[in-house]
């Protein structure tokens, strides 16, 4: 029997994972593009974190970022596709990339460090 501690960690790994749909969300279909690929954010204590809002403040105008994304696509700084880190993340539209280091296990594995890119109009 699982202990009460176990089943409320299994709740939030499934609330967390739901929104997942993969390495791209949405789509980028001409006219337009994928833009250069972005990472100001390292892991940390507490985990990863490429956030779509944090980006649209800090590059607001910058031609590499928009202000209403067809899509994002996430991997790792080494180009591995986040399914192959056994990190556990979400990855949103609203929210960009999140990944806690609190609910991976085992418990001493931290985030690995990952690269975001939007796709927008041309």
């Amino acid at each position: 029997m699982m202990s009460s501690t176990n089943i409320l960690r299994a709740i939030i790994i499934s609330i967390f994972l739901q929104s997942i749909n993969g390495l791209i969300i949405g789509e980028c279909k001409e006219p337009n593009e994928w833009k250069t690929w972005l990472n100001v954010h390292r892991p940390t204590a507490i985990g990863e974190f490429e956030l779509v809002p944090h980006y649209q403040k800090i590059f607001a105008g910058q031609p590499f970022i928009c202000s209403k994304p067809t899509g994002l696509e996430v991997k790792t700084v080494n180009d591995l596709e986040p399914s192959t880190t056994g990190d556990t993340f979400r990855f949103t539209f609203n929210e960009g990339f999140l990944c806690l280091n609190q609910i991976i296990f085992p418990k001493k594995k931290k985030c690995t460090d990952y690269k975001i890119k939007f796709c927008c109009s041309t």
